[in-house]
C-alpha cells in the first residue's frame, strides 16, 4: 500500500468515528489516556480502550518570507492503551497529517508547518510508552507528551511535540513530587530538522547528541505553586529553572503573582557554542467579572541569548511568534501586556501586546500584538483563531500571520 492511500485509509478511520460517537455521550478527553474511556472493550480479560483527536487547520503567513506562505491541512491522532492490571498500563497512538487539497502546487509557497521536511503529509508512531504505578511510585517509559518548562509539547499546530523519555516520579508528602529521567529524541516543528521523525535533543536544541538528564521537584499548596527542575543536555548545556507562583482572591476579584528564574551554561564538549544565560521574570494577573488583565516582563543579565526550549518556551512573556530566546544581541528583555475576556462558558476573546529589544535596539527591536478567540462547542470540539501582527522597527515593511484549528475529540 503506499504511504498516500494509508495516510487516507488513516483519516477515513478517524472520520469515521467522529460521526460514530456523538458528544453527547461523554467521550473522554483527548490526552487522558489513562481514564476510563468512552467505548470499553474487554482484551484477554483486562481493560482496553481508544480515544482520538481530529484536526482542521489554515496558517497563512508572511513572518520572516519574501512572499506570503500558506497552508490548509488535515490532521489527527489515534491512541489506545491496554491495562494489564491497575498498576501496568501501554498506550500506543498513530500522530499524522495530510493536505487538505487546497495548497499551491509550488512547494515554496506553502507554510511547511503542517508537513514534513518535503511539505508532504506524514505518519507517525508518535506515543508508545508503558506507564507504572505502585503506591506512591509512577515511572512513564517511552514515546510521551511532556509538560516541562524547557521541553513541552507546545500543541499549537496539528501534531504535538513529541518525545521518547524514561521518567519516575516519586510522591514524597502531600502535594510534594520529585522526579528524574533521561530524553532521548523528540518529533515537532522545533526538532530542528524533519518534524515526521525523532531527532536526538541535543540535535534539536541546535547542538549534537541525544542524550540529556532531567531531574525536578514541584509542590502545589492551596495558594501557592513552586517547582524546580535540572537539565543536563551532555555535552552541550546544563539549565537550572525555578519558579513560584502564587493565587488567591478579595472578594470577586482573584489575582496571581509570579516570579521564574532561568540560568545556564554550555558544559562537555560545547556542541551549541557558548551557552551563558541568566534571566528572570514576573508576571501578574488580575480577574475580575470574567475579565483578565496580564502583565509579565522577562530579562537576559548577559551577552549571550536567553535559553533555547523544545515547545512554546519556558518565559513568560512567550508569544505566538516571539519569544526572549530569539532576542538577537546583549541584554535581551521582553514585555507582555494582555487582556481576555471570557464572554460565555463556550467563548473567550483577547488580545496580547509584547515588545521584545536587546539592549542596543539596532541589534533587534521586534512588537508582536495578537488578537485570538477560542470557541468551544462541548468537550469535544473547540475552534481556535489568532491573528498575529509584527513590527520588526530595524525592517521596513510589517509581517502578519493568521492560524486557525478545529479539533474534535472524541
Amino acid at each position: 500500500m503506499s504511504f498516500n492511500k494509508f495516510c487516507v485509509a488513516f483519516f477515513t478511520l478517524l472520520s469515521q468515528s467522529v460521526w460514530a460517537h456523538s458528544p453527547a455521550e461523554g467521550p473522554s478527553l483527548p490526552y487522558d489516556f489513562y481514564a476510563t474511556p468512552y467505548q470499553v472493550v474487554e482484551h484477554f480479560g483486562k481493560q482496553s480502550g481508544c480515544d482520538a483527536k481530529l484536526r482542521a487547520g489554515v496558517i497563512r503567513s508572511s513572518l520572516g518570507a519574501v512572499n506570503t506562505l500558506a497552508a490548509n491541512a488535515i490532521g489527527g491522532e489515534l491512541g489506545c492503551h491496554f491495562a494489564v492490571n491497575e498498576r501496568v498500563t501501554f498506550h500506543a497512538a498513530l500522530f499524522g497529517t495530510m493536505g487538505a487539497g487546497l495548497n499551491r502546487s509550488n512547494d515554496d509557497r506553502v507554510y511547511d508547518d503542517f508537513f514534513n521536511e518535503k511539505t508532504d503529509g506524514y505518519l507517525i508512531l508518535g506515543e508508545a510508552h508503558l506507564k507504572l504505578s505502585f503506591d506512591s511510585f509512577e515511572a512513564n517509559l517511552g514515546r510521551q507528551r511532556l509538560d516541562t518548562p524547557h521541553m513541552n509539547n507546545d500543541d499549537l499546530r496539528l501534531v504535538p511535540h513529541l518525545f521518547e523519555a524514561y521518567l519516575a516520579e516519586f510522591h514524597l508528602a502531600d502535594n510534594l513530587h520529585a522526579g528524574a529521567g533521561f530524553v532521548r529524541t523528540m518529533s515537532g516543528g522545533e526538532n530542528g530538522s524533519d518534524q515526521s521523525h525523532f531527532e536526538g535533543v541535543g540535535d534539536a536544541f541546535g547542538g549534537d547528541g541525544h542524550r540529556s538528564w532531567l531531574t525536578w521537584v514541584t509542590h502545589e499548596g492551596d495558594f501557592a505553586e513552586t517547582s524546580l527542575w535540572y537539565y543536563n543536555v551532555v555535552d552541550n548545556s546544563q539549565i537550572i529553572y525555578a519558579d513560584m507562583s502564587y493565587s488567591a482572591n478579595v472578594g470577586n476579584i482573584e489575582y496571581t503573582a509570579a516570579v521564574q528564574a532561568d540560568w545556564g551554561e554550555d558544559i562537555g564538549s560545547r556542541n551549541m557554542g557558548v551557552v551563558d544565560a541568566k534571566t528572570w521574570g514576573i508576571l501578574s494577573a488580575i480577574n475580575y467579572n470574567d475579565i483578565t488583565a496580564t502583565f509579565a516582563y522577562n530579562r537576559n543579565h548577559t551577552n549571550n541569548g536567553a535559553l533555547p526550549s523544545l515547545g512554546d518556551g519556558a518565559f513568560f512573556t512567550s508569544m505566538e511568534d516571539q519569544t526572549l530566546d530569539a532576542v538577537a544581541g546583549d541584554r535581551a528583555e521582553a514585555l507582555l501586556i494582555g487582556l481576555e475576556y471570557a464572554m460565555s462558558h463556550h467563548l473567550t476573546l483577547g488580545c496580547d501586546f509584547g515588545q521584545f529589544t536587546a539592549r542596543d535596539k539596532s541589534d533587534y527591536d521586534v512588537e508582536e500584538a495578537d488578537i485570538y478567540l477560542s470557541y468551544e462547542w462541548s468537550d469535544a470540539a473547540i475552534l481556535d483563531f489568532v491573528y498575529t501582527h509584527i513590527n520588526d522597527k530595524n525592517v521596513a515593511g510589517k509581517d502578519h500571520q493568521l492560524r486557525a484549528v478545529l479539533a474534535y475529540n472524541y
